[in-house]
């Protein structure tokens, strides 16, 4: 990849406040409560980061906050998303409460490459390898969890598009 390429496949944007939208069609999710497998809601859709580029959704900005617990702000990758059938509610599967709180803070400002893979990281799986998986520009949004048709299929056979 050039510099320019690299910059570009790396470039995320707030979907609150750009100039693009959810596709017609598709669920507007910002407000929407996070719930997990039970039910209990986990926190709140903030908003959706994406790359203008290729048009993706990366990651979810969602506010957690369980009784007794401070509340935080963190980047949940997309593919890790699911939205419920016909509520407005996004449900995270397989996703603790201590993984949400190991997350790392999310300020708001440009995101570096340790931070996302420290996310990603932060929301493997017991079935992945053991290693820490490393950032690599090639490769780093292929990983499963950045599959934002994920999120739709239970909703939306069509799937969700950022135009």
């Amino acid at each position: 990849m050039t510099t320019e390429e690299t910059k570009e496949y790396r470039r995320l944007e707030s979907l609150a406040g750009s100039d693009y939208e959810i596709a017609d069609g598709n669920p507007e999710i910002q407000g929407w409560d996070i719930k997990d497998d039970l039910g209990e809601q986990l926190g709140e859709v903030r908003n959706l980061l994406f790359n203008p580029s290729s048009k993706k959704v990366r990651y979810i900005v969602a506010d957690v906050a369980l009784e007794g617990t401070k509340p935080k702000r963190i980047l949940i990758p997309i593919g890790l998303a699911e939205l419920h059938e016909t509520d407005d509610e996004v449900y995270l599967p397989g996703i603790t409460i201590a993984q949400l709180y190991a997350a790392p803070d999310y300020s708001g400002d440009a995101i570096a490459e340790m931070y996302e893979e420290k996310v990603l990281n932060t929301f493997r799986s017991d079935s992945e390898p053991s290693e820490p998986y490393t950032y690599d520009m090639e490769k780093f949004y292929s990983h499963p969890y950045f599959d934002d048709q994920r999120i739709y299929y239970k909703r939306n056979p069509d799937r969700g598009r950022i135009e």
